[in-house]
């Protein structure tokens, strides 16, 4: 029996042994993952290694765009377990799978995976809607297997903004055809637009509207606060009893006899053609809109996620999320998508709910959809999103408003609102204005700055990538608007006390050649003077004192001239502010050191000091620096009165302040030397000795002056701590005649008269 049991285990092994030598395993796809989408035109398809009996495995991969692989193409003997593809079409689906064979046997063919190539260029800078100037850069994410990039930028778009005529809230919009659409908004407003205007139509209300609908131009109804709905009969809007008082916030109609609206608190209403009655949809919560395709076909979306669906025969409700469910919009039964809160949406196939991606976390409001291909959504900030067929993505609206409601009547015209009065209109693909740029850039780079672009206008731009068998799709538009003009930054507008000599700066600009300035004293600019600048900036001098003057700036490239800025105002000084001494100081020295605020651009200052109020008798000086040394001894305890004026050529300030102090009982410079320094020899030839202690090793000047006032000689030091000593050799620069030597320090200023012979 055991030998029995030898045979047969002997005869397995061998033929276990024979099965591995003719069996390979049939490969494991990697990536892309399946049914992967925005993949390169040269994507890597990749799958794992397998063995076999032989020692040299290769490869077959096929790639068709038809799941029979009917269509394939064939990559055969690989010896790698990847492959690079190259010019696959943009936005096409591939099907691939791959066998393996080791010269002995084939293994079968693996399960098919399938991809999608990107469809086209995802733009990242500048933020849609942002302010630009006229140089912005355009940045975009990186796309592999391309030759170049065609970039096209224009003033015209598929989305123009309009005047509606109104800045209030309009809530709903309602394309009848291309020359009759309505728009309702807060207060009652009712808005038509036809021959290319809008304007204001009676409501007979003024409670806020939310929603209107028509089923033709004859036929139409309206909807608001406290049960308000009216109805149009092709000439005039009236009132309808709801028989509720809640806000009503949806309607649709099938036809003029079977209409529906929903509102707050779970609120239903049938219409029959005649009178509106309540019906149940089994939410109690808000319900927001409500839209269908027939009698049998119908969904109601509402607060927290809460939504109802009618078949024909009754109303069945669930949830879709916790979210606010804020539009819907049906365009099969099994085609129905739901924006919601914080850029969500959700979308149902007939069988179950899922969620599609936005790209966006704003609030979405409203959706319309022309065909599967063909979808808007808009929503908080001028958010609008675009649906390909494939993917949601951002596109320009032209504001930044919310934006309310959009209703689209066919692929050529359709129409936004939103708040603040704003209407934007559908003009079809765009760019084909006399202003359209286009550029073409390389494959390799990632970014692409405009030039000279216009001043004070909105640009819409898009972009394409392409190699040498395929061109993807254009790129949803982003917009930015350019700067209509430099904006001021010192002096503050009604700025008062600006000097004579004085910096004016404005925030500078990129892609800017030259800054013109304009200056003058009125402010309609009747005459100005005129400057230019290649900075954010320029200096005004030789002003006059206590004028105003009006100030503004503008900008220019190659492509244009900006607006003129806003204008501000500066008010030029007109009095000098003093110093010291303080007013009403007493123990001042006989010998009194003045000083003031320097003004600058003024020429020089006339200093009057007097013992009478009214200045009968002023002693008088004519100094160009902020300060003045008294030269000769004051009387003692005596009251003196003090003031100054500025002078700039012929023209001065008022008179300061007056301001007055008392002098000292007999103090004089000459009793004070031992706390201030000593100075010898005195009279000399120019050669000086000057000795002062220092308790602290602060910075200490020696600044030497003439009567005039004039600045002749400056020292500057840090001394040690104790007694200091210096020696200056002066016979070069000193001539004969009096001087004032000053030594100062952080704390005082201590003055002697010198003498040089």
């Amino acid at each position: 029996m055991k030998n029995i049991l030898q045979i047969i285990s002997i005869v397995l092994i061998f033929n276990l042994s024979a099965y591995s030598q003719t069996r390979i395993y049939t490969p494991v796809l990697k990536a892309p993952e399946d049914v992967a989408i925005n993949q390169m035109p040269d994507v890597l398809l990749d799958w794992d290694a397998v063995t076999g009996e032989g020692t040299e495995i290769s490869y077959d991969l096929q790639l068709a765009q038809s799941s029979d692989f009917s269509d394939a193409v064939s990559f055969t003997n690989l010896t790698v377990t990847s492959a690079t593809m190259s010019q696959l079409k943009f936005k096409e689906s591939y099907y691939w799978r791959v066998r393996a064979h080791d010269g002995i046997a084939i293994s079968d063919w693996s399960a098919a995976w399938s991809f999608s190539v990107v469809s086209t260029v995802t733009i990242t800078a500048p933020n849609n809607q942002s302010t630009q100037n006229p140089d912005p850069l355009v940045k975009w994410n990186i796309l592999t297997g391309i030759t170049h990039y065609d970039i096209q930028i224009d003033t015209a778009y598929s989305w123009r903004v309009e005047n509606s005529g109104v800045t209030t809230k309009l809530a709903d919009v309602f394309e009848v055809d291309a020359n009759n659409v309505w728009a309702v908004g807060d207060g009652g407003k009712i808005l038509h637009r036809t021959d290319g205007t809008w304007s204001m139509v009676e409501s007979g209300v003024t409670n806020n509207l939310t929603d209107v609908f028509f089923v033709d131009a004859s036929h139409g109804w309206a909807a608001g606060e406290n049960g308000t709905i009216l109805q149009y009969d092709g000439a005039n809007w009236s009132t309808m009893t709801s028989g509720v008082t809640v806000t009503l916030n949806g309607l649709f109609f099938t036809s003029a006899t079977n209409g529906y609206v929903v509102g707050n608190s779970g609120t239903s209403l049938h219409f029959d053609g005649t009178t509106w009655t309540s019906f149940n949809t089994g939410v109690t919560l808000d319900l927001f809109a409500i839209h269908g395709l027939d009698d049998q076909h119908i969904w109601a979306v509402g607060k927290s996620g809460n939504y109802s669906y009618y078949n024909g025969v009754s109303w069945i409700n669930s949830t879709v999320s916790t979210r606010d469910l804020l539009g819907v919009w049906a365009l099969s039964p099994d085609k129905v998508w739901i924006p919601s809160k914080t850029g969500r949406i959700y979308f149902w196939d007939g069988t179950t709910w899922s969620e599609q991606v936005s790209g966006s976390t704003r609030d979405l409001y409203d959706v319309c959809f022309l065909d599967e291909n063909n979808g808007y959504i808009v929503g908080r900030n001028g958010t609008l999103l675009y649906y390909n067929g494939t993917q949601w993505k951002s596109t320009a609206s032209g504001t930044a408003q919310d934006l309310n409601s959009i209703h689209l009547k066919n692929d050529g015209t359709g129409y936004i609102v939103g708040n603040a009065g704003a209407v934007v209109s559908f003009q079809g693909e765009g760019f084909n204005s006399a202003y359209l740029k286009s550029y073409t850039a390389e494959g390799t780079i990632l970014e692409f700055k405009f030039s000279n672009l216009l001043f004070g206008k909105t640009h819409y731009f898009r972009m394409r990538a392409r190699h040498d068998l395929s061109t993807s799709d254009w790129s949803p538009a982003n917009s930015f608007f350019v700067v209509a003009s430099p904006t001021l930054d010192t002096p503050v507008d009604d700025a008062t006390d600006i000097a004579l000599d004085t910096l004016v700066k404005w925030d500078e600009l990129t892609g800017v050649v030259k800054y013109g300035i304009q200056m003058s004293t009125n402010e309609t600019f009747t005459d100005p003077l005129y400057f230019e600048s290649s900075i954010g900036e320029y200096r005004f001098q030789d002003l006059v004192f206590g004028t105003d003057y009006f100030w503004r700036v503008n900008a220019r490239h190659a492509g244009g001239v900006s607006e003129w800025s806003a204008a501000n105002k500066f008010t030029t000084i007109n009095t000098v502010t003093l110093l010291l001494p303080e007013d009403n100081a007493v123990d001042i020295n006989l010998l009194p050191h003045y000083t003031w605020e320097e003004i600058r651009g003024a020429e020089k200052y006339m200093l009057q000091f007097d013992i009478n109020a009214n200045f009968s008798e002023p002693t008088t000086h004519i100094v160009t620096t902020s300060f003045y040394q008294t030269q000769f001894l004051l009387e003692k305890q005596t009251a003196y009165y003090w003031r100054l004026k500025a002078i700039q050529a012929l023209d001065s300030t008022d008179w300061s302040t007056v301001r007055t102090f008392t002098t000292a009982n007999g103090a004089s410079i000459i009793e004070s030397k031992s706390q201030s320094f000593t100075l010898y020899p005195n009279p000399s030839q120019g050669e000086l000795n000057i000795v002062f202690k220092v308790g602290n090793a602060e910075l200490v000047k020696i600044e030497i002056y003439n009567l005039l006032g004039n600045s002749v000689f400056e020292d500057s030091f840090i001394p040690m701590i104790g007694e200091v000593k210096k020696n200056y050799d002066l016979r070069g620069t000193l001539k004969k005649g009096v001087y004032l030597v000053r030594l100062v320090d952080s704390k005082k200023v201590f003055t002697q008269k010198l003498t040089i012979e």
